[in-house]
C-alpha cells in the first residue's frame, strides 16, 4: 500500500533524533509546538471548533511530556483532526530547525514564482483573503464553503464542485489542510501546469510534495520563534507574521 503524504512527513520527522517539547498550544485558529531548542512550528487548527466543556483532546496537560518524534506521529489520517494539527505543528518545528541548513528555497511571495497570464484559469481551494485582488487578473474561481456566493466580482463555489471544475484549471492553489487529499486533487487537476500548496504552515520539505505532482511549495522561515508564538497565542493572523518571518518557496525544476 502506498504511503500517504501525511505518513511520509510524520515518519521523516519521527526518525530524526528526538527533541524535547517545551509547550503545546491548541487555539481556535492555530496550533503551535515549541521545542526545547526554541524552534516553533505552526499548523492551522481544524475549522470545526472544539466544545468548551469537552475540549480539543483528552491528552490536554500531558502533550508536552512527549518528544518531537512522538508528537510527529500524530500527523496521521487515523488521528482526530485536532491531534493531526499537533502532529503537523511538531513536524514544522523540526523542519524549521532544518531550514538553517537548506539553501534551495527562494525568498519572496509565492505569486512572484507563478507566471500567471490573464487567460489562465486559476483555481484556489480556500479563500486567500490578501491575494484575491491580484488573482482576479486571471480567470479566478474560488472553492470555499464559508464564502459561497458572497462576492459578485469573483466566482466562489462550494468545495463539492471542485472535482468537476479542476479539470479546466491551468493553475491550482491550495492550503496544507488538504494534504491528505493531494493525490485526488492532482488527478482532478491533471492539466494544470502549476499545482501549488501555499500557506505559512506548509511543511518546508518539498521532496514529498514534488513526487506527488506539486510544482510549488510555499511556506515561511521563522526568524523570531518567541514573537510568533506570543502573537499566535494572542490571536494574530498571518498578516502579522511578516514582522517575524520570511516568506519562502521551493519550486520544482523541470529536471525533477
Amino acid at each position: 500500500m502506498a504511503v500517504s503524504l501525511l505518513e511520509e512527513l510524520s515518519s521523516y520527522v519521527a526518525a530524526k533524533p528526538a527533541l524535547g517539547v517545551e509547550s503545546v498550544f491548541i487555539g481556535q485558529v492555530f496550533t503551535a509546538v515549541k521545542l526545547d531548542t526554541g524552534d516553533v512550528g505552526l499548523a492551522l487548527s481544524p475549522l470545526t471548533r472544539f466544545d468548551s466543556c469537552i475540549g480539543a483532546t483528552r491528552l490536554a496537560g500531558s502533550l508536552a511530556r512527549h518528544n518531537s518524534s512522538e508528537l510527529a506521529r500524530f500527523l496521521s489520517p487515523h488521528q482526530p483532526a485536532h491531534m493531526r494539527s499537533v502532529g503537523l505543528a511538531a513536524v514544522n518545528a523540526v523542519l524549521q530547525r532544518e531550514l538553517l541548513g537548506r539553501r534551495d528555497f527562494l525568498e519572496g511571495d509565492f505569486l512572484e514564482f507563478l507566471s500567471l497570464k490573464p487567460s489562465d484559469n486559476v483555481a484556489t481551494i480556500d479563500y486567500y483573503t490578501t491575494k484575491i485582488e491580484f488573482l482576479k487578473g486571471s480567470n479566478l474561481t474560488i472553492f470555499d464553503d464559508r464564502f459561497t456566493g458572497r462576492r459578485r466580482d469573483v466566482s466562489i463555489l462550494s468545495l463539492s464542485e471542485a472535482p468537476k471544475k479542476l479539470s479546466q484549471a491551468d493553475v491550482v492553489i491550495f492550503p496544507p489542510t488538504l494534504m491528505e487529499k493531494i493525490d485526488d486533487l492532482r488527478a482532478q487537476a491533471s492539466r494544470a501546469r502549476d499545482f501549488a500548496v501555499v500557506h505559512p504552515t506548509t511543511p518546508p520539505l518539498p521532496e514529498p510534495f514534488f513526487k506527488r505532482g506539486v510544482t510549488l511549495v510555499a511556506s515561511m522561515k521563522i526568524l523570531n520563534p518567541d514573537a510568533v508564538l506570543r502573537h499566535v497565542m494572542e490571536g494574530a493572523g498571518t498578516t502579522l507574521f511578516k514582522k517575524f518571518c520570511r516568506k519562502i518557496a521551493f519550486k520544482k525544476s523541470q529536471r525533477c
